[in-house]
Order: C-alpha cells, then sequence, then structure tokens
C-alpha cells in the first residue's frame, strides 16, 4: 500500500463538506508538515505550545478551512449553496441544484496553487492508474457521491479524500476519518490534484468576491424575509421558523467568525497575497471589530444571543427544542430576535462599506 498521511476532517465546527474535506487534502499538497510554524491569532505569535494538547497539524487544517471558506464567498452567505433546502442562495450566482461548479473550483484551486484535473461518473477502478500517479508524486484526490443528495444534510457529507492506493483498489476518507479500500465504487464527481501552480488571483480579487457577495440583493431580501416571519408566527408555523433561524445563524456565526480569524491572523495563504502591511492592518481592525471582538455588538457573540433566545446551543445540538417553539411565540422574543439580526445585517454592511473605500482608493 502507498498512502499520504492526510488529517481526518472534519476538525471542528467545519460544516461545508467540499471545504472540509478539500482543505485535508491540501494539506500535504502545499507542504504542511509538524515544523511548519503556525501563527495563533489569540496569542498573536507563532505557537509556542503553551496547550498540552495543541496540535498544529490540525490548527493548520483548521485555518485552512477558515481561509478557503472565507476567499470563495461562502463565509459572508447565509446558506451554503450545495444545500438545497435554502429558499433561495445568499450568494451570488447559485441556484438550486448547484454542484461544486468548474468557475468556483477553479477559482479556488487558483488560489490554493493547485493544479487539478476533474473527472466526472468514473469507478474506483476506472480512476486506480490516474490516482496511483498522483498519489506517488504526494498529491491525493477527492470523490464525492453529489447526484443524491435528497436525505437532509447529506451535502456536508458526500465529499470524501482518497489518500492511496493498494493494487486492488484506492484507499478513500470519508467524512469523519475512516479509510476504505474501495475498487468499484462509482463517483459523481473526482477531483485529482495533480501539482503546485503559479497563483494568478490577487489580494484584491479577493477583496472584491467578499463584497460582491456582502452586498448581494438577496441579503436584504432576507432580513426582510425574517423581519416579516417573526411578524407572523403561529403555533402551526413556529417550529418551522424556529428551525429556519437556527440554520440561518449556524452559517453566518460559524462564517463571519472564521473570517475575522482569517483577516487577523498574520501567517496564512490569504496574507501571503500582499505586502501591504497597513492594509492588512486596516482590513484585521474591520473584520475584528465587527465579527469577532467580545462584548462589541459583534457578529460572533450576537449569533450566540440569537441561539440563547430560543433556549439553543451546544446542549441541545444548535438546534431549537420544544421551549424554542413556545418562545418564538411571544412577541418580546420576537422583538429580540429581529434586534439581533438587525446588528448581524448592519456589521455586514459596515464591512461592505470598509471594503468599497479601500476598493474605489485603489
Amino acid at each position: 500500500m502507498n498512502k499520504l498521511s492526510i488529517i481526518p476532517f472534519p476538525t471542528g465546527a467545519e460544516s461545508d463538506g467540499f471545504i472540509a474535506a478539500l482543505s485535508s487534502a491540501a494539506m500535504p499538497c502545499l507542504g504542511f508538515n509538524p515544523d511548519t510554524p503556525y501563527w495563533c491569532g489569540p496569542k498573536g505569535s507563532y505557537c509556542i505550545h503553551c496547550r498540552n494538547n495543541c496540535d498544529t497539524m490540525v490548527r493548520h487544517q483548521e485555518l485552512l478551512y477558515y481561509t478557503f471558506l472565507t476567499v470563495c464567498g461562502m463565509a459572508f452567505g447565509f446558506d451554503y449553496p450545495e444545500d438545497d433546502s435554502a429558499d433561495f442562495h445568499t450568494i451570488p450566482g447559485i441556484e438550486t441544484g448547484w454542484r461544486w461548479e468548474e468557475s468556483f473550483l477553479s477559482n479556488l484551486m487558483d488560489f490554493a496553487g493547485l493544479s487539478y484535473e476533474r473527472y466526472l461518473h468514473k469507478s474506483a477502478s476506472d480512476m486506480h492508474e490516474a490516482i496511483r500517479l498522483s498519489i506517488d508524486n504526494g498529491y491525493p484526490a477527492l470523490c464525492a457521491d453529489t447526484e443524491n443528495l435528497a436525505e437532509d444534510g447529506a451535502w456536508s457529507r458526500c465529499w470524501n479524500a482518497v489518500c492511496g492506493y493498494t493494487r486492488e483498489g484506492i484507499c478513500v476518507m470519508h467524512h469523519g476519518g475512516q479509510t476504505f479500500t474501495e475498487t468499484d465504487t462509482i463517483y459523481n464527481d473526482w477531483i485529482l490534484i495533480t501539482g503546485r501552480a503559479a497563483r494568478r488571483q490577487t489580494y484584491r480579487d479577493v477583496l472584491e468576491r467578499i463584497y460582491r457577495v456582502l452586498t448581494d440583493p438577496s441579503h436584504d431580501a432576507l432580513e426582510q424575509k425574517i423581519c416579516e416571519e417573526l411578524s407572523n408566527v403561529t403555533e402551526e408555523n413556529a417550529q418551522e421558523i424556529s428551525c429556519k433561524i437556527m440554520k440561518i445563524n449556524r452559517v453566518l456565526i460559524e462564517g463571519r467568525a472564521y473570517a475575522g480569524e482569517v483577516f487577523c491572523s498574520c501567517d496564512n495563504l490569504l496574507s501571503a497575497l500582499t505586502d501591504d502591511q497597513a492594509l492588512k492592518n486596516r482590513l484585521k481592525e474591520l473584520f475584528f471589530s465587527r465579527y469577532i471582538k467580545n462584548d462589541n455588538d459583534e457578529t460572533h457573540g450576537t449569533g450566540w444571543k440569537i441561539w440563547h433566545a430560543l433556549q439553543a446551543g451546544p446542549q441541545t445540538g444548535y438546534l431549537p427544542v420544544e421551549a424554542s417553539f413556545a418562545l418564538i411565540r411571544q412577541k418580546k422574543v420576537q422583538d429580540e430576535l429581529r434586534r439581533l439580526f438587525r446588528i448581524v445585517f448592519d456589521n455586514d454592511r459596515a464591512v461592505a462599506q470598509g471594503l468599497k473605500e479601500i476598493l474605489d482608493a485603489g
């Protein structure tokens, strides 16, 4: 057996299965190893192993996840584009039934500085020789069953990392870290990482993409819809509206906080795109103050208040419970949720305005 060392995914609160799998697969391609210095945002320095259980390889994978989620724009929506249960998507150009379109993938791989080949509707045996060549060169692959995602949330688990091969088959790491040797399994989508490539994408390209997402008209439409639904809660629809609010909150609280971490980090794939330290400092303050600064009406803390308003949180799996359905029918709770969501949307508008000023200045 020839097998690459891959960090299992997800390593933490990584809700998007594709980005989580890509982050793990990209680690060996980008040269990460246990000796690679890790920039610790909370400490403001490279890791000095102040915690006994701090695994820097896991931290690198998490930061790579945060970075990929940020630069592709998904950190600034209110849903994940592959989630067909969303009423409407809040990322420009995304329609229901979207399946990791080629333009999305090519932009993300260009940002990472990786070349790739993509195949559709191939079996493990069909791909064995191509996988062998990639693995022997130190590059893993991704594969997924993307056609039958009827089960709620199945899109978050459909991507796998191909980390090795035997004479008989290929080694596939599934969501959660279990690895299986497969011979005849057919996957609808294969992405073979084939090597390193020059990064054509610029820092400005990333900022423009984030700005487009934050200013997409769907965001104002969603804010209005949330307010309208909170004004029309009944005993019959209380559960549906509670679940919808929790689902939206789960995306925004993860995405905005991770974007804040990325812009506050001094050493990641995004930071490396520019040497303009004054610009990076300005963006660090903007994203920190609006998304993760404690006790500042920041989005991360506001998201926790949204959960608490409906008595949801880690103890409920971040899902509403029976008490939530009764609470959301109370006017004072509806008013509080409207207030909290207004803060969330206002923070996004402030970040968009800050980005506009930077982009307009050239």
